[in-house]
């Protein structure tokens, strides 16, 4: 029997022993894709997380605020997800305004809402002027930009989407962070412009104008002369200079710079998490590799006449041997392709739920050159797994397996 003979009946057997055992070989299948799924998922979602992160940061370099955590200042400022750890004064905000090297300057006030989406407070030069990413300024899909001394609103894609605000409608903010009922202000605010969607936190927010949150009804009459945080662009060494000024000399504010460092060490601390998945992908893993095992062993058992067959017409150990292998390699095979597509279902589950959560749209996972030798280690796992019955097929009692079943 040539080589290529030999293989076809390897197949052919292989993929007989599929058919009989389907339920048995889909299920190790699937354990396979799902442990493989999570792996290659838990690799690249932290990584795709940290890079759209950092792109999100609004074009921003640099974040000044009252004295505090660098970290709060930037979830709060850029991603508004943490309350503000106080308030500068509007003379500090003007004085970093004018520094020299501090290309653009934006003051923010935050600390209202409407139905649990934030109000925050800028100029209105920040949609103007400003390129949220490099070449792109903000658009706007309706409508137009507020007026700095009016009570309008200009709304991101995602909150008019959630809300289904329209150009033109009337609202009242609510006070505080966080939706309350019975906290709501007496200021109407129009909305007279919605942006275009971004892919970045302030799709998530109403802009107002500064004033308006300055000067709200039932706020502090303090917070009319006092800013959240300012974000800040700008040029050359100017943020090893402010570093030095405010965070290792001053006492009255801290400097969150560089924007991108501070996050990536965020994403560091959270490692842990990474590594309690990648424990349950193995232990899942683990799972596949016995299931392959008893199916392997099953199957085994119910071909034991089939394979004693074959050995009595001549055939090698080689045949026997790559029968039970080949059946392992096509549950393999499945289950790494099952893997990618567990590994684009976790994906597309986490974008959504990041984008609903902090308004940051990660790219979609795909796999690199380099993935390959996941994969290719998720086939090798479903082989172990058929490797100790491929052993133990040719050392069973010839004479006894030739006995018909009864």
């Amino acid at each position: 029997m040539n080589f290529n003979s030999k293989l076809g009946l390897i197949f052919f057997l292989a993929a007989k022993g599929f058919k009989q055992h389907l339920f048995g070989s889909i299920a190790a299948a699937f354990s396979i894709a799902l442990a493989g799924g999570l792996l290659l998922s838990t690799l690249k979602i932290q990584e795709q997380t940290q890079a759209s992160f950092s792109n999100a940061s609004g074009g921003f370099d640099a974040v000044l605020g009252a004295r505090g955590s660098k970290l709060q200042l930037i979830l709060n400022a850029l991603f508004h997800l943490d309350s503000s750890p106080g308030n500068l004064s509007w003379e500090q905000y003007e004085l970093i305004k004018n520094t020299r090297g501090v290309k653009e300057a934006y003051p923010i006030a935050v600390g209202d809402n409407y139905l649990g989406y934030r109000l925050v407070g800028t100029e209105p030069e920040l949609f103007k002027i400003h390129e949220w990413k490099k070449g792109q300024k903000y658009q706007l899909l309706k409508g137009r930009i507020f007026s700095s001394m009016a009570k309008e609103a200009l709304v991101g894609s995602f909150v008019a989407e959630k809300l289904n605000l329209k150009v033109g409608d009337r609202f009242q903010p609510y006070h505080g962070l966080n939706f309350i009922e019975g906290t709501q202000h007496e200021d109407i605010y129009i909305v007279v412009g919605l942006l275009k969607p971004t892919g970045t936190p302030s799709d998530k927010v109403i802009w107002v104008p500064i004033k308006g949150i300055q000067n709200m009804e039932g706020h502090d009459a303090s917070m009319a002369q006092s800013v959240s945080a300012v974000l800040l662009s700008l040029r050359g060494a100017t943020g090893f200079n402010l570093e030095i000024k405010y965070n290792r000399q001053g006492n009255q504010a801290t400097l969150a710079w560089p924007v991108a460092a501070t996050l990536a060490s965020f994403f560091e601390k959270m490692g842990w998490f990474r590594g309690v998945l990648e424990v349950i992908a193995y232990l899942i893993g683990c799972v596949g590799m016995l299931m392959v095992a008893s199916t392997m062993r099953s199957s085994m058992h119910e071909r034991r006449r089939d394979f004693a067959i074959l050995r009595s017409l001549g055939a090698s150990r080689i045949i026997v041997t790559g029968v039970i292998l080949g059946h392992t390699f096509i549950i393999s095979v499945i289950g790494s392709f099952g893997s990618l597509l567990v590994m684009q279902g976790i994906g597309l589950v986490s974008q959504r739920i990041i984008l609903r959560e902090t308004g940051v749209l990660v790219d979609t996972i795909n796999l690199q050159s380099s993935d390959a030798l996941v994969l290719i280690g998720i086939v090798g796992v479903g082989l172990l797994g058929g490797i100790w019955t491929a052993m133990q097929s040719y050392r069973s009692d010839l004479a006894k397996n030739l006995q018909p079943v009864s």
